[in-house]
């Protein structure tokens, strides 16, 4: 192939050559030029042709600047050490690769250390969700330990032992999942009995089947509802283990997070939450559990740059995610009063296929970490990555070796790494404007710590070809030092994670993983500054601030922690901004640098009270 272009360019350019004009007056010089411009005709096209692009010419990339500002003041939700969590198939309770008895929490002879520093870069206290289709396609509960038996479609008393026994040892807790449809209420009980008598402290939560709104010609008749699964199925399930101890929490249902689903737009969330919620039902709902994908289905029926697009805008048609479903479940566990969980996501509901290798390519880093700012940015408790099966999207899997485990990792675990880096136990700023959605497409995300004495901002660029030049102003607040890390491939946004990096380092061969030092950004002012972005890369700023701003977080008493931002009593080194009404007790000192009052905010004082600033 490459002789026969090569032929063709010679062609060409022999053409180019015998097309100049020999009468012009000019001639020697004419005829002295032509061979070269025809060498150069030769080597620009066929730069060109091998590169597939016009990257050697690189003629379209430019540095665009764009400028935000922070405001310190106005803090969110924060982001709590069990937001970034996993999920795992149900089946790993029995295998440890894909149909071999075995134990992925135990690990295969190299044992499951590897496992549990890869939770550990993550979090000391998350959650892992026991899960997916195998929790009902299999996985029925036997009231006794394994002894001889080789069955791997069905959970005995000690292959759950062995993921509890895990949880406690790395402070980690589960949503362990009990089979729905083809189940009975009485078995159910004994399971969550079981688990709740001996591991109460490592369970977050028992959810009851998996994807329900799937039931319909699968376990159930084609005539399956949301109304039908609830008294047939959900509610008696739920109901006997309330009965047998109602301390027992119950999460659920485990589906898409979308409000209409099939042809006659069944409301599947809505029709749950119904029934079961903490706004005046009498069935307590621990988590609103939904699934999401980036990029559903349509892996396979994209071009790579394509599903590219579709994952970095956030927009996998026809399910509009951050327009249509996205705020219909939000919306929804509010009205409710539950808290809202993604209790199994990723970048594509590809299975062990992906057409376009985008699942499992650095692409679905950078999508994972905007993914994880926006949601945490509307208040949802936390974010379970689906992983452990074969399927390429997984964040862990067990390997490619059916009895040693060496717990790969795929590299959106890198974007969890820099998400966690920027917010995990931090409070949400506002960013004015946080995004650009055209040239260059990008978003930008702000938090502070609960002292108030530093402050990350996250800045991803999402662009294919452009650069960004960013100034960041931050209003009243001063800064001392400014660093950053940087979330990167080697080579292209398509490199697997071989060639992924966050903070110019790779998880090491005993799953731990370093940061290599951070890169100084020297300072002009004390209110801003400034970074550059590469194209398809993406920043965490970690600016440390001599104002240690402290806010309320409600109404109540001064000497409360509770009532700070900082989880701690105001010193006289700290600036205070009330935002509530706040009650000095009697006969106590409050101490602060200065004090700033939002409209409606103020102080109450009790008899003999003082407020002592230093200005």
């Amino acid at each position: 192939m490459h002789i026969l272009v090569s032929w063709l360019l010679i062609a060409l350019a022999s053409s180019f050559y015998a097309g100049y004009d020999s009468d012009v007056p000019l001639r020697f010089f004419a005829y002295s030029l032509r061979p070269v411009l025809a060498m150069k005709f030769l080597f620009i096209f066929y730069c060109l042709w091998i590169s597939g692009s016009l990257a050697c010419l690189n003629l379209s990339a430019q540095t665009i600047p764009v400028s935000f500002s922070i405001d310190a003041a106005t803090a969110g939700y924060r982001v709590n050490e069990d937001f970034v969590g996993f999920s795992m198939e149900q089946y790993t309770l029995s295998t440890g690769y894909w149909g071999k008895l075995g134990s992925f929490w135990k690990g295969g002879t190299n044992g499951n250390g590897r496992l549990k520093n890869l939770l550990a870069n993550i979090s000391n206290h998350s959650i892992i969700r026991l899960g997916g289709f195998t929790a009902d396609d299999r996985m029925v509960w036997q009231n006794t330990t394994r002894g001889n038996s080789t069955n791997v479609r069905a959970t005995y008393s000690d292959d759950t032992d062995k993921f509890f026994t895990f949880l406690s040892e790395i402070g980690w807790k589960g949503i362990y999942t009990i089979n729905l449809p083809i189940n009975t209420p009485a078995n159910a009980v004994s399971e969550a009995i079981y688990i709740m008598n001996k591991y109460s402290p490592q369970l977050h939560s028992i959810s009851l089947g998996n994807e329900s709104f799937l039931y319909a010609g699968v376990f159930r008749t084609t005539a399956y509802t949301p109304d039908s699964c609830m008294t047939k199925d959900y509610l008696p399930m739920y109901d006997a283990i309330k009965a047998a101890n109602p301390a027992i929490p119950i999460s659920g249902l485990d589906n898409g997070a979308q409000k209409y689903y099939g042809a006659q737009n069944q409301t599947w969330n809505k029709v749950f939450t119904d029934y079961i919620n903490n706004s005046g039902s009498n069935r307590p709902l621990a988590a609103l559990n939904v699934h999401n994908y980036g990029l559903g289905n349509n892996s396979n029926t994209l071009s790579r740059d394509a599903a590219a697009d579709t994952l970095m805008n956030f927009n996998n048609a026809p399910k509009i995610f951050i327009a249509t479903q996205f705020p219909y479940v939000v919306q929804l566990a509010q009205a409710k009063n539950v808290p809202l969980r993604f209790s199994e996501t990723s970048s594509a509901a590809t299975g062990t296929t992906d057409t376009t290798n985008i699942s499992h390519t650095y692409v679905s880093a950078l999508w994972a970490l905007q993914y994880l700012y926006t949601l945490a940015a509307n208040g949802v408790s936390g974010v379970n990555f689906h992983s452990s099966g074969s399927s390429v999207y997984s964040a862990i899997d067990w390997g490619s070796n059916v009895s040693i485990s060496s717990y790969r990792v795929a590299p959106i675990y890198y974007g969890m790494l820099a998400f966690v880096d920027g917010a995990k136990s931090q409070r949400l700023l506002t960013v004015s404007p946080p995004t650009s959605t055209t040239n260059p497409r990008a978003c930008f995300f702000a938090t502070n710590s609960d002292d108030g004495k530093s402050i990350k901002v996250t800045l991803i660029n999402k662009d294919f070809t452009n650069t960004i030049s960013a100034n960041v102003t931050i209003p009243g607040v001063t800064i001392s030092t400014a660093s950053y890390q940087t979330l990167r491939p080697q080579t292209s946004r398509y490199d697997f994670v071989a060639n992924t990096y966050y903070a110019n380092a790779q998880v090491a061969t005993d799953g731990s993983f370093t940061k290599a030092a951070p890169i100084a950004i020297s300072l002009t002012n004390t209110t801003a500054f400034s970074v550059t972005v590469a194209p398809m890369t993406a920043v965490v700023v970690t600016l440390t601030t001599s104002s240690q701003l402290m806010y309320t977080l409600k109404t109540g008493s001064w000497t409360d922690s509770l009532v700070w931002s900082g989880n701690r009593i105001p010193n006289s080194t700290d600036v205070l901004l009330l935002k509530h009404i706040v009650t000095i007790p009697t006969n106590n000192v409050a101490r602060g640098l200065r004090l700033v009052f939002n409209t409606g905010a103020g102080i109450q004082y009790g008899q003999n009270a003082q407020l002592q600033l230093g200005l």
